[in-house]
Order: C-alpha cells, then structure tokens, then sequence
C-alpha cells in the first residue's frame, strides 16, 4: 500500500518543495557585470613570468594588466578595456578563444567565459525551478533502495530524493535553514559541518558547480536573493564566491561521519536528464563488499 503525506509522490520518494523568486541578480548586474569579475580575477592571479613576460618595475597591483592581456590575446587594449568594463559589445568565439589561452583558463573556467559572453547557449529568463519530472525518474529513484539518490533543479533545490538519501543524510524538510536548498544548508546548517568531515573541499565544490548555473541564469532574481543571502549569511561563502572559481565534478567520493553508523565512504555519480538539461541525479553507492556497503545496507534496511 502506498503510504499518504504531504509531498510524497511514492512510499519512497520525498518531493520537497521550492521556495519563490527574489529580487536580486547575479552579483548585481547580470552575466556582463559578472564576465568583468571574472576576467578580472583570473587576470590578478597571473604573474608576468607565467606567461613568459618581464614583470618591468613599479607594478602597483599583484597580476597582469589589462594591455598585457590584450597583447596577448591579439586585441585592442581599449577593446579588452571595455570588454572587462562590462560594456555591451560584439565577442566572437575566436576572440574568446585568445583570452582563454591568455588568461590560462582551464575547461570548466573556458566553458564558464563563453558561457557568459553569449556565444553559448544560457537559459532565458522565467525558469522553471521546479520543473515536471517523469514518472519514470520516481520509479527509478524508488527502485535505489540501497542506493542514496537525489535530483536537483538549477539553484540546488532538492526535487526529489529517496529513503536511502534521507537515512544516510538527513531530511531536509527537518532542517528549517536549508528550505529545501543544498546550498543554503552545506552553508549555513551545522550539522553539514560534522557530517562532512572534508566539509571545506565539500562546500567550495557545491558552490564552484552552483556558480556556472548562476551564471547561465545571470540577472534572474530567483539565483540573485539566493546568493545575496548566503554572501550576507555566511563569510566562507561571500569569501569564496569572490574568487570566481568554477567546476563541475561528474563523479567522486564522499566522507560521511554518520551518527549512527560512523564513517561512510561512498562513490558518488551525477547523472544528466537529456530531456532536462538543468535537472541533475546524483546517486551514491559503497564498494561492494565493504565497511560502508554493510553500514549502509544497516541504515536504509
């Protein structure tokens, strides 16, 4: 029989709920204003002998400096100028192609400019935070019952998830601060802090992947009060957004220090929706055979 509560869509699956849009945008300016700071920051973080140049005298700030950028991506210095300015002009793939290589950006940070400069594809304005998932999406997650499983929408917010997730992490409709968001709970909910005992290395991988979805929404004011929120409330996050540092990890491990069972290793998996390009899976599982493997099979049995 299947079980009735408010939110659920089977015995096994929690579908939580998504709070409303805000007022504020993407570091105040949308995707231009945040391409500046983003230039800017990888710009400071170079130094002329990596790029093979003399550091000359009398250099006021630590990186290079915009003509040295310019020269060596093969454009204007008042073309790049504007560009870091946040001006509104026309960037080809090419052009974007030479500030890469100048800035040193690696792929995800590559993906991340173009991304921002337009030249490729961002969302329009208006998503959907809580967009309608397949029934077969809460067959399949239901059907993980050992096996901890998640989806998330754009801003983190959790969709759906299984028993196993809530076991081995925690419900997160009981965690008032989260409202239902990942980010907001890694950062400012204690106990992520003694549930993840790498919580550092935790927290700057959800915030460098939660930034690339800010950036292909920049200016929409639901990711705009998000951010402004956690920058207000919690000074690792304002501290790190500032560095402008992007990633998005597809696989990996994760350390649990569970309070019932102690420490879980688990290997984890993002998996994309074709059909939904902004709806991510992510399911946990332990080596066969192991510590965790017997650990976990005690919680979600």
């Amino acid at each position: 029989m299947t079980q009735q509560r408010t939110g659920c869509r089977t015995a096994n699956i929690l579908a939580l709920s998504v709070p409303g849009k805000g007022t504020d945008t993407l570091g105040g300016g949308g995707a231009r204003h945040e391409l500046a700071h983003f230039l800017a920051s990888r710009r400071a973080r170079l130094t002329p002998p990596d790029v093979g140049l003399s550091p000359g005298r009398r250099r006021r700030v630590p990186g290079l400096r915009r003509e040295e950028v310019a020269v060596l991506a093969n454009v204007s210095e008042t073309w790049y100028a504007r560009l870091e300015q946040g001006q509104e002009i026309n960037v080809s793939p090419e052009v974007l192609d030479g500030i890469a290589r100048a800035l040193q950006l690696d792929r995800h940070e590559r993906a991340y400019l173009f991304m921002l400069a337009g030249t490729s594809e961002r969302s329009v304005a208006g998503l959907s935070l809580r967009p309608v998932l397949a029934r077969s999406i809460v067959a399949v997650l239901d059907a993980l019952a050992l096996a901890p499983a998640v989806v998330y929408g754009p801003r983190y917010d959790v969709l759906l998830c299984n028993r196993a997730y809530v076991a081995v992490f925690g419900d997160i409709n009981d965690a008032p601060v989260a409202r239902g968001n990942v980010v907001r709970q890694v950062f400012l909910d204690p106990t992520r802090r003694t549930l993840f005992p790498d919580w550092e290395e935790v927290a700057r991988t959800v915030l460098q992947s939660f930034r690339i979805n800010a950036g292909r929404h920049a200016g929409e004011p639901a990711f705009g009060e998000l951010i402004a929120e956690l920058r207000h409330e919690s000074a690792e996050f304002a501290s790190w957004w500032d560095e402008h540092d992007v990633e998005r990890r597809t696989i990996g491990e994760k350390l649990v220090d569970h309070p019932i069972v102690g420490r879980l290793v688990l290997d984890h998996v993002a998996l994309a929706l074709p059909d939904r390009p902004e709806v991510s899976a992510i399911v946990y599982t332990a080596a066969a055979g192991s510590d965790s493997e017997r650990k976990l099979q005690r919680l979600c049995r």
